[in-house]
């Protein structure tokens, strides 16, 4: 085989390497997001679902007995804090730091 035909053919199995390589490459990237998107939805699927009115309830209580303490001026400040006038103008969303915030007028 003369030297050209061997360049040549040697050329050809390192362009079918390369397309293997990148067939296998292209395999594994969509692998590799099919596993990211199952996670991120068992991680969605994990995440516990909270109950608003239980929560609610929480924070009721807790400000009730904090005001019971003689913390009234406190709790209209932490309401204002959390840019409501009354409980129900609170984002469920903060119920949880609300009711730490008001725990912590006591201490």
């Amino acid at each position: 085989m003369s030297k050209t035909k061997e360049y040549v053919e040697n050329l050809r199995e390192f362009h079918e390497a390369i397309v293997r390589l990148e067939d296998a490459t292209r395999a594994l990237n969509e692998t590799l997001a099919r596993i990211d998107t199952e996670h991120q939805q068992q991680d969605i699927q994990d995440e516990p679902k909270r109950d608003v009115k239980a929560d609610l309830a929480a924070v009721r209580g807790m400000l009730a007995k904090q005001a019971s303490k003689g913390y009234t001026k406190e709790i209209k400040d932490l309401l204002k804090k959390f840019k409501a006038e009354k409980l129900s103008d609170v984002d469920p969303k903060d119920y949880q730091d609300l009711y730490y915030s008001a725990e912590s007028l006591d201490k």
